[in-house]
């Protein structure tokens, strides 16, 4: 087992982009366990086969990086990992894990629980990824969707292929990341 301390941590962001390859190439020919500390969530999910996400000493969630960015099992995880658009609301209908929801600013969403087992009435979180979120200037031009959010687009945060938009929504005046 090799101990990875922060490894790239110093690094400008170039060279931490070739070390990432360079490290999961030698990862792959050497075949022994790497234990992998950073507290860079883009260095963790590309890096690891396995992912310990840590809150207060203790593990929130054990799993693949896929799995803790679509299917996180607490709302810590849901709000660590990645970026997230997060709305507390109440279980208004489940069946199974089919959800219809209303948050506490007056929005109604239909959506999927990564946990099992709500009730109607029940407080959650709900979270929403940027990349999840369509944008049109004309509602008809989204064709068929369960959720519908009107807006103002009040800023553009420029970062190449991940550029975001700042989205003041209509209903509630709280700010949406697209």
């Amino acid at each position: 087992m090799l101990l990875l301390d922060e490894p790239l941590g110093a690094l400008d962001l170039k060279l931490r982009e070739q070390m990432k390859v360079e490290l999961k190439q030698l990862q792959a020919e050497v075949g022994t366990t790497f234990v992998y500390i950073t507290h860079d969530q883009s260095e963790a999910l590309v890096m690891s086969d396995q992912v310990a996400v840590m809150n207060h000493g203790r593990f929130e969630q054990v799993a693949s990086p896929a799995e803790l960015y679509h299917r996180p099992q607490t709302a810590f995880v849901a709000g660590f990992v990645g970026d997230s658009n997060r709305w507390r609301g109440r279980v208004e209908r489940a069946d199974g894990n089919a959800l219809q929801t209303a948050t506490d600013q007056g929005l109604s969403m239909a959506g999927v629980a990564s946990v099992s087992r709500l009730n109607n009435g029940e407080a959650v979180d709900i979270f929403v990824r940027p990349e999840a979120i369509a944008v049109a200037r004309k509602a008809a031009d989204l064709g068929e969707v369960a959720n519908r959010l009107s807006g103002r687009i009040d800023g553009v945060l420029f970062n190449g292929a991940n550029s975001r938009l700042l989205v003041k929504d209509a209903t509630s005046g709280g700010e949406i990341v697209v």
